[in-house]
């Protein structure tokens, strides 16, 4: 009789409605386009970038400026007088000048190429910041799935344990469990309890990261879309396509071409100091010592330098301009050297987290499978509460462990793809 009281009892408590917490429905949530969208938008760094490419750019328009001559208004009026000061003198001028640069050892045109190569490497580095935004957004952004399923899977854990106590109490009413059931159901719902208020601020800490990486107050309601159910598991490519692939498709490896270019220009530009500068002058103004009384004169004119010793200032800065290029040409031995590793961890990362989604998966099955043997032997007398407390702690353990699997297989495809310079 008490058996089947028990059982009539367990059933009502499995069928029982939840509570239920009154909620805004949530209609905006945003996908993870839109996150990134919006911290391309907003994000400081990245608006600090792009200012710094628009004064790079300034640069070129500065450096195009030695291809044009050079015009200057003058206008002076002085006074002197002889060494006994017995008589004063006075002079006025106003006019014109031009001058224009023939020829200077095409340090115009030297720096006006590097000016340009200059601008595209920052052009490059910009989008290179872009596209770590992109993958630091991507990461906050199932960071922070993980997070709410994570919590979900605390309340559920929450509830089962508040249901475990509930039956244990009415199996210690029936005379089929002893206190001991009683006080095991309570530490499990408060050890369920702990990992939700846990969980709870994890989410808030990852709402926060995700906020910030787009531009807004960390304490922004952001609500974003779940898609770590779409998984998409397509073959990975090998290891040389990928490397072959990124030495095309980096941004960073096309910023040291433009490095390199315009580190030759400045060799070029430091070795014009070499050459003589000729320059065409032209003068038309007014002169006189009185205003009244100026005359007008005129001239023209061609001015050739020659140098001659600078104390081996020249031969000193081209050596270390050409210095300057075999420590780039090394710089970027070694990025291809970082690029492979980043490559090869990448790629290691998809495969190590493809294989743990699967594994967590079956594991996952299973765990839920014991938990209802456990909840139905329990129910029938046979299992003890010791069974039933670790069969839920094993389940929610292997749920969770399925969750993080499912966010960091999607985020080592993001990281795949960055390595790659295809995000």
């Amino acid at each position: 009789m008490r058996k089947l009281f028990v059982q009539t009892l367990f059933i009502a408590l499995l069928i029982s409605p939840p509570l239920l917490y009154a909620q805004n429905e949530i209609y905006n949530r945003l996908s993870l386009e839109e996150c990134i969208k919006t911290g391309l938008q907003n994000n400081p760094a990245i608006l600090s970038s792009q200012f710094f490419v628009e004064e790079t750019q300034t640069k070129i328009d500065e450096a195009h400026s030695g291809y044009y001559p050079k015009v200057n208004l003058n206008s002076n009026a002085t006074t002197y007088s002889n060494n006994n000061g017995s008589q004063r003198y006075e002079n006025y001028n106003t006019g014109i000048s031009a001058s224009y640069n023939l020829f200077n050892g095409y340090r115009t045109k030297a720096g006006y190429n590097a000016a340009k190569d200059n601008y595209e490497a920052n052009i490059f580095q910009h989008e290179s910041i872009k596209q770590d935004l992109v993958l630091n957004i991507t990461y906050a952004y199932y960071k922070t799935l993980q997070a709410e399923r994570i919590l979900k899977s605390t309340e559920e854990a929450v509830k089962n344990s508040q249901l475990h106590l509930d039956f244990a109490n009415a199996r210690n009413i029936a005379g089929m469990a002893t206190r001991s059931d009683i006080l095991k159901s309570e530490v499990e719902l408060s050890n369920a309890e702990l990992e939700k208020i846990k969980a709870t601020n994890s989410l808030l800490a990852a709402k926060g990261n995700l906020n910030q990486l787009m531009g807004l107050p960390s304490n922004n309601a952001v609500e974003i879309v779940d898609d770590l159910s779409e998984l998409n598991e397509n073959p990975v490519q090998s290891y040389d396509s990928l490397f072959a692939e990124a030495m095309e498709s980096r941004v960073e490896v096309k910023r040291f071409y433009s490095l390199l270019n315009a580190q030759q220009n400045y060799i070029q530009l430091a070795k014009g100091e070499y050459f003589p500068s000729l320059d065409a002058n032209a003068n038309y103004n007014f002169a006189g010592e009185k205003i009244s009384g100026m005359q007008q004169n005129w001239w023209l004119g061609m001015t050739l330098t020659i140098p001659v010793f600078k104390g081996f200032s020249t031969k000193a800065r081209v050596a270390g301009e050409e210095i300057a290029l075999k420590g780039l040409e090394k710089d970027f031995e070694a990025l291809k050297q970082q690029i492979g590793q980043e490559i090869w961890d990448a790629f290691l990362a998809v495969n190590e987290s493809s294989e743990r989604v699967m594994t967590t998966s079956k594991g996952l099955e299973s765990a839920r499978e014991n938990l209802s043997l456990s909840e139905g032997e329990y129910k029938e007398g046979t299992g003890s509460i010791i069974q039933l407390t670790d069969a839920q702690t094993t389940f929610v353990a292997a749920e969770q462990n399925y969750i993080q699997a499912v966010a960091d297989y999607k985020i080592s495809l993001a990281e795949l793809r960055r390595t790659t310079g295809n995000l």
